[in-house]
């Protein structure tokens, strides 16, 4: 069996910080800089256990579980198909890869078209450039780690330097004090603001796309596998603080200069082009692009990687055209009108994700037993799906009262003193029953 070099390895952390990293990643981080003010490098620390620890761990859970379909499958056959292909479909086609597609349009190409510009057919040409792009670099998953750690992610981490840097070149002031918000209890709303990403879920996708790429270097040992994952993973979190940091104190120090701006889009359009005048919007295109179309790209295999295993008479090729193709049609037709179904999608499977992947973490101490699986993420699933329903304004009797009084539900985490509990109360029960054995 090969050992990795320190190059390769830098190398595949690389690819991972590229997949995790896309439009949404950018615009967070700006708007939680500038309303956290100098609560802000504390904030973001708490931000990092969401945005990044559980991210990186999720790679890591899949990687032992040997894939997110036999994780899941730990609570049962039914609960596998319809929890794995909804978090498949809801992190890509559904709502990523059709927004990779649509915001570095709206961002920093649409506001700079000329009057009378159809701006409709403007956005058609640049999805199927887009798209056919994506698709292109799709069909070759085994290129996957070379044209992103040598091409395009370098290319963007220089982009985001530019942007720090211009902020020291030509300072816009100081950090302000925090707004209500992260003034009390920050750490919880950078907590907060990290399970918002949505990256964990992002973990468990590109999984297999990470597994694949280190098993053509180094084979298969599970033990060796876990370690390089680990090691890897470590390197993307690494620089996902770093880039994270820099895009935050880029948001806090144009808070006094710039007080008016109410996302981290515009924060990022005014601060570039502050720094660096119209060249900035160049720069800005380019950042959202290189971004965006890593996050396609990944989403695309990982998708048709998983598919294809499901159904294998249908080849890799065709599910990444029916992906590529589905993304590019919903970017063109109707997409906001899908982000308003699949939001709440998302909210509602993403804390059994964070659950399945601490159970994964834990899988020897609780030997995949499906009484402790399942008495953990049933009521996860239950509590979440309550939840969501009221933010759309359904209500159910009895339990939506119920989940109101639950710790944290404030704070949308009632969820985790009822995943805790039945935790401790399944685990104790089977130790319990074999100590009787």
């Amino acid at each position: 069996m090969e050992k990795l070099k320190k190059k390769e390895l830098v190398m595949i952390g690389i690819m991972i910080f590229s997949l995790f990293f896309g439009a949404g990643n950018l615009i967070f981080p700006p708007i939680i800089g500038k309303q956290s003010g100098t609560n802000m490098f504390t904030v973001m620390l708490f931000f990092s256990i969401t945005a990044i620890i559980f991210p990186v761990l999720g790679i890591i859970a899949v990687t032992k579980s040997d894939g997110l379909k036999k994780l899941s499958n730990r609570v049962d056959h039914v609960f596998s198909i319809i929890f794995t292909t909804a978090v498949y479909l809801a992190i890509g086609p559904a709502l990523a890869m059709p927004r990779a597609g649509t915001v570095p349009f709206e961002i920093a190409i649409s506001p700079y078209l000329p009057e009378g510009t159809g701006v409709k057919l403007v956005l058609f040409i640049y999805t199927t450039a887009f798209f056919g792009i994506v698709y292109w670099l799709s069909l070759s998953p085994h290129k996957l780690l070379d044209r992103i750690s040598k091409i395009t992610s370098p290319a963007f981490l220089v982009l985001v330097f530019m942007l720090f840097i211009g902020t020291f070149i030509k300072p816009m002031g100081g950090y302000i004090q925090p707004e209500e918000l992260y003034a009390k209890n920050f750490g919880l709303q950078g907590f907060l603001d990290g399970y918002l990403t949505l990256d964990a879920l992002a973990g468990l996708n590109y999984g297999l796309v990470v597994v694949y790429v280190i098993k053509s270097k180094i084979g298969s040992e599970d033990k060796k596998l876990t370690k390089t994952v680990a090691i890897t993973g470590i390197v993307a979190g690494v620089m996902l603080f770093a880039v994270y940091m820099m895009l935050a104190h880029v948001g806090a120090a144009s808070a006094s200069m710039f007080p008016q701006t109410k996302n981290g889009a515009e924060i990022l359009t005014r601060a570039i082009r502050y720094s660096y005048g119209n060249f900035g919007a160049v720069l800005l295109a380019f950042m959202f692009i290189i971004a965006c179309l890593n996050i396609g790209v990944g989403l695309t295999i990982s998708l048709s990687q998983y598919f294809n295993s499901l159904i294998k008479k249908v080849p890799y090729k065709v599910w990444a055209t029916i992906w590529a193709f589905w993304s590019y049609v919903l970017a063109n037709l109707g997409f906001q009108k899908i982000m308003e179904y699949s939001i709440p999608v998302l909210l509602a499977i993403y804390p059994a994700s964070l659950v399945l992947i601490i159970l994964a973490l834990l899988d020897k101490q609780i030997k995949s037993n499906k009484i402790i699986y399942r008495a953990t993420v049933y009521p996860t699933v239950m509590i979440s799906i309550i939840n969501t329903l009221e933010k759309i304004n359904i209500k159910i009797p009895i339990l939506t009262e119920f989940t109101q009084k639950l710790p944290l539900q404030s704070a949308d985490l009632g969820w985790v003193s009822v995943a805790l509990i039945f935790f401790i109360i399944s685990f104790g029960l089977v130790k319990l029953r074999k100590v009787e054995n």
